[in-house]
């Protein structure tokens, strides 16, 4: 059991999707739990705390020369949320995170 949590500590990926839950599951909650509004949370989450989050994953997958389909990790998982709870409004940012994500990717050339 030790040796499977050492690999999963060491593994990029993994932190990529730990974050992922947390900001699209936890984040929403603690929103709420402060009584911030829907509007709040759209605004600031799924547009200021989300992209710059899809904008990280592009640069620290190009970066640590992670696998490109650590991409598609991020705008799976908010789709799911969306899914199971948000407006279909979610569907296009999560295409939104995707592109940006992939943008990034192919702007920060290894060779620079």
């Amino acid at each position: 059991m030790k040796n499977i949590w050492n690999k999963v500590e060491k593994s990029k990926t993994t932190y990529i999707a730990l974050i992922s839950i947390i900001l699209v599951f936890i984040m929403p909650i603690l929103f709420n739990l402060f009584h911030l509004g829907r509007t709040n949370r759209i605004i600031w989450l799924f547009f200021i705390i989300n992209i710059l989050f899809a904008s990280f994953i592009g640069w620290f997958s190009k970066k640590y020369d992670l696998s490109f389909y650590n991409l598609v990790i991020f705008p799976v998982i908010f789709v799911i949320s969306v899914f199971v709870k948000y407006g279909r409004y979610g569907y296009f940012l999560a295409g939104i995170y995707l592109v940006l994500s992939i943008l990034i990717y192919f702007l920060f050339d290894k060779e620079k």
